[in-house]
């Protein structure tokens, strides 16, 4: 029944009624004060379907939980919605750590009890640690292993965490022991060692394998490759620093076998000399200026080979002026030949690189390098910034951290991981091969107290890990790979600024990222790179190699003392013999020889020093003269043994040095290492003999020399025999300890291999290999330093041309040096070490570089030799005789054989004055113009001449796999982080960051426990 006109207004006023009181009673809901998220968080809570709840606004949720809710619902979430402060916030959450560190260790101290009751049987505990049990039931750690209460709680609290594990933990015992592959390890040996490309990976045959020569490709070159090498080397694969030694061998080899020609004649001469105090006896001394006889004693020589029949009135002598100028001829022409030399290899170097550069395709191709970003920076920011300058895509971009400290604890990680994996494999051999042999259960319960105490070691380590890692990590270097090489030479164009463009002026502001200036720098080899070392600064490092280099001075210092020590006892020795022998004594008769001996015996030395050894020995006459004679002997090559002795000291010491300074890559470390090994070893061992007449050293060591003067007949028959000495045992010494490890080596790998069934498995009876990898690193060989062997070249170079004019055999010694290293590294690089990083030729350039210095050297003791006035007088060049020795330096120099020695000393330092002074002066007047205009360098020209010739897209050389060396700056793909980490291929594959490392199966490609 509908209402009548009076109820109907009725209903009207009532209704205006209740909107009137609802007016001046406003409704204030509950939930006006909740926000948004926690309206849609309490309608979510309770089930409540609301659609698209992100675009309601707060009204319309407000109204809807006041009508589905009510006040009630919102009286009863009040103390759960309450506002705490920081501080309260603060103390809930340490009052819930606490509570949760005590229920979680309550529930560790109970499932550790349940795991070693169930252990027991394997453990041992309670016999091996001896448990206590307390008034609790708790039990007694003071005793155990000689800990403190709290490390040995800690260790054993450890051991729970790990037990919770469960099953993920104790499985890895449980797998079955595969026995390790002989043949896995044999292709193992093949894809170490350097091999030709190809799946096949074939060995390099040492004696056909060409190894090319700087050379041009045609003409003349070709009509000089006496063997068909070419000038293409097979080890170019390798990088250009493994090409350029070896044919920098071959250029050091021609060099000095065409100087040791040059300086035949001198040789010849010196060797049929005129000095009887030496002894008619051959020596080494025999063949230096020493046998000429002193300046005072004999004015002329005669001609080896000559007639005194045919040539009357002294035509079989020259007057040791008239062969003074001669050698000074022969020195001139062999200081000629080396300056052309030196040209043509640093030529011929570049050349080299260049072309290697433009047919190899590596990483650094495409890579550059930026040596400082902001802290904040990402990946993913640096890439656009450069996509956008250069307009070309970026391939990948890797950062590097201040987070040295945590690489250094990753590889102390890898160690205790690597004998952790061994220790595990042990066990799983225990447990396949030795079950129920007797003591399989003793050593089985061992090898699970060393596999705990490796995994604790583990556990402390992450912890320690974990502290570092809540340390800030700011980012401090980056390499951007680019997908095209143009895009790397865009970028290198775009950021080819001098330094005042850098730092003051002219540097665009599109190009600053977030603010900061970039420098950026071609990238080196993804394999050389130190990530370690990155965050170190350049100052530290130069304190570090101060350091070093104050240590290795010392051992010079002691280097000199021992040598000093042998000289003078030497000295004391051969007092005796000292008395000149009277004139025209070995041209009488031999029993006439003994009569005069026999009436002045301190003459025995005259007449037994033509005798033989054993005739010597079983004279009585003679006997105390070969006593004497053996003792110099031996003390000379003592000496010489002390010598080389220091110089593998100095190897040592660099070695360990090269780690301490911090080095950003491997090549920054080895070119250092190379250059002052190389300082270190001239010093000691070409140097030393130089220092005897040096009054402040002799003050310094407290030994005095009487006779060390400058290069006279004395100072060659010790200090220029023992040099002579020195550089015989060099040619041998470098590679004794090489060709040792090599044939140790191979005989071990014999004896293995005889061994083997048909089935080609290894016989436990001959050696148990528990792990692939020691089977694996039972092929390999060691690394191929080339920095010691640049080293030991340039020294043997040095010292041998160093003293070419006053002792020719010395060339000839260098010559066979050169030959004989060429052919020993030659061999143990194919059979024996393993593949080098790819070195890049900043070594080779060096060398180079400190082969000019050389010959200013040669020259500067060619004068200070062929000048002194112990064994030529000379004349001056007015044609006045000289016979002062003691003359001015000034007067010295002013001589007429030392004339055309000094003029091309002059013209030779002239021209390489002028050469660096014109080009250092016409580069900074184009850097100043530059500046002015705002141009940019020239950097980027020699870039574009070394660009590949076939270009490739990044990627698609990655997958093709035609990128030598590594394809990326990815940390865990270096294969030698990966050893040190102990990681897998496969996990480095999907991984970028060192942090992603953890868990206990790394080996096995398990990381997923944490």
């Amino acid at each position: 029944m509908e209402p009548t006109g009076f109820s109907a207004i009725d209903t009207i006023r009532q209704r205006a009624h209740e909107v009137i009181v609802e007016a001046q009673n406003p409704h204030i809901s509950p939930y006006s004060e909740w926000s948004s998220d926690d309206l849609r968080e309490l309608l979510v809570q309770y089930q409540i379907p609301l659609r698209d709840s992100y675009n309601a606004t707060h009204e319309t949720l407000v109204r809807i939980c006041d009508q589905v809710f009510g006040a009630e619902v919102a009286e009863s979430e009040k103390d759960c919605r309450r506002q705490f402060s920081i501080e309260e916030i603060t103390r809930m959450g340490m009052a819930a750590r606490t509570i949760q560190k005590a229920f979680f260790r309550r529930q560790a101290w109970k499932k550790a009890r349940e795991k070693f009751q169930d252990y027991n049987a394997v453990y041992d505990y309670l016999d091996d640690c001896d448990y206590e049990q307390g008034a609790h039931g708790d039990y007694d750690f003071d005793g155990i292993h000689g800990l403190s209460r709290q490390d040995s709680f800690r260790r054993h609290s450890m051991l729970r965490r790990i037990n919770e594990q469960g099953d993920d933990y104790d499985e890895e015992i449980e797998v079955e022991w595969r026995k390790p592959s002989w043949n896995f390890a044999k292709k193992f040996e093949a894809a170490s060692r350097p091999h030709r490309a190809g799946k096949q990976m074939a060995k390099y045959n040492w004696k056909k394998t060409t190894l090319g020569r700087h050379c041009f490709a045609g003409g003349c070159g070709e009509q000089l490759d006496l063997w068909d090498e070419g000038r293409t080397s097979e080890f170019s694969q390798f990088g250009s620093g493994i090409t350029n030694y070896f044919k920098f061998l071959k250029w050091c080899c021609w060099v000095m076998f065409i100087l040791s020609l040059l300086h035949a004649p001198v040789l010849v001469v010196n060797a049929y000399g005129a000095n009887d105090l030496i002894g008619s006896s051959f020596n080494l001394a025999t063949t230096t200026f020493g046998n000429l006889g002193s300046a005072e004693d004999v004015a002329s020589v005669i001609i080896p080979g000559c007639d005194e029949m045919e040539l009357p009135l002294n035509g079989c002598k020259v007057k040791k002026n008239d062969l003074a100028i001669l050698y000074s001829f022969i020195d001139t022409a062999g200081t000629i030949f080396f300056i052309l030399a030196w040209l043509w290899l640093r030529a011929f170097e570049s050349k080299e690189s260049r072309m290697l550069n433009r047919s190899t395709v590596t990483a650094s191709d495409y890579t550059i390098r930026l040596k400082s970003v902001p802290a904040d920076t990402t990946e993913k920011e640096l890439a656009i910034h450069f996509a956008q300058v250069t307009g070309e895509a970026v391939a990948a971009v890797h950062l590097a951290f201040n987070n040295s400290k945590e690489i250094k604890q990753y590889i102390k990680r890898g160690r205790i991981m690597q004998q952790r994996y061994n220790c595990v494999q042990r066990i799983r051999y225990e447990k396949t091969m030795r079950g129920g042999q007797p003591g399989q259960r003793k050593r089985l319960r061992s090898l699970m107290r060393e596999r705990e105490s490796l995994t604790i070691a583990v556990r402390q380590n992450d912890e320690r890990r974990s502290k570092i890692n809540h340390e800030r990590q700011d980012a401090i270097q980056a390499f951007v790979t680019f997908e095209t090489e143009t895009g790397f030479i865009e970028a290198m164009l775009k950021y080819n600024f001098n330094w005042f463009q850098r730092y003051c002026c002219c540097y665009p502001e599109r190009l600053k990222f977030k603010g900061q200036r970039l420098l950026v720098e071609q990238a080196p080899e993804p394999s050389t790179i130190m990530w370690e070392n990155l965050e170190y600064s350049t100052s530290s490092r130069y304190f570090r190699k101060f350091l070093t280099t104050s240590v290795a001075f010392l051992a010079v210092l002691l280097s000199i003392m021992l040598t000093f020590l042998a000289r003078d006892f030497k000295d004391k020795v051969l007092q005796y013999a000292s008395m000149p022998c009277p004139d025209k004594f070995f041209d009488l008769d031999t029993d006439y020889q003994l009569e005069l001996v026999r009436s002045n015996i301190d003459l025995s030395h005259c007449y037994c020093s033509t005798l033989g050894i054993m005739d010597q020995w079983n004279m009585n006459l003679c006997h105390d003269h070969l006593v004497t004679w053996l003792a110099s002997t031996s003390m000379s090559y003592g000496a010489g043994f002390v010598v080389v002795f220091m110089n593998f000291f100095f190897t040592w010491l660099l070695n360990v040095a090269g780690s301490f300074e911090k080095h950003q890559s491997l090549d920054n470390m080895e070119e250092s290492n190379m250059v002052r090994v190389f300082l270190l070893k001239f010093v000691n061992s070409g140097c030393l003999v130089l220092l005897y007449g040096q009054k402040w050293l002799q003050r310094l060591v407290r030994i005095r020399f009487d006779d060390a003067s400058d290069f006279n007949v004395d100072w060659y028959a010790t200090g220029g025999t023992s040099v002579m000495i020195i550089m015989l045992l060099n040619i041998i010494a470098p590679h004794v300890g090489s060709l040792i490890a090599y044939l140790r080596h191979r005989a071990k790998i014999r004896r293995l291999e005889r061994s083997l069934t048909k089935e080609k498995q290894t016989k436990d009876s001959h050696k148990i290999w528990h792990t692939q990898e020691k089977m694996n690193e039972f092929y390999r060989g060691p690394p191929f330093r080339l920095n010691y062997r640049y080293a030991q070249v340039l020294v043997t170079i040095y010292i041998c041309w160093m003293y070419a004019i006053s002792m020719p055999l010395m060339p000839m010694i260098g010559a066979f040096s050169c030959y004989l290293s060429y052919w020993v590294d030659k061999f143990l690089f194919c059979n024996f070490y393993r593949t080098p990083p790819r070195y890049s030729d900043r070594m080779g350039k060096k060398c180079t570089k400190l082969l000019g210095f050389l010959i200013v050297l040669h020259m500067i003791m060619s004068l200070w030799m062929m000048g002194g006035g112990q064994i030529f007088q000379g004349e001056s060049l007015s044609g006045q005789q000289l016979g002062d020795i003691a003359a001015s330096w000034r007067a010295r120099l002013l001589k007429r054989h030392l004339f055309t020695i000094e003029a091309t000393l002059v013209l030779f330092v002239s021209c390489i004055i002028l050469s660096q002074f014109s080009s250092a002066f016409w580069s900074r007047v184009c850097d100043c113009l530059r500046c002015l205009t705002c141009r940019k360098g020239n950097r980027v020209k020699g870039l574009r001449n070394n660009m590949n010739t076939l270009q490739v897209d990044y990627t698609s050389a990655r997958d093709r796999e035609i990128i030598r060396g590594l394809s990326s700056y990815n940390i865990l793909q270096n294969p030698k982080y990966q050893e040190a980490f102990a990681i897998t291929q496969e996990f480095a594959a999907t991984h970028n960051k060192v942090s992603s490392i953890r868990g206990y199966n790394t080996k096995e490609g398990d990381l997923t426990l944490a």
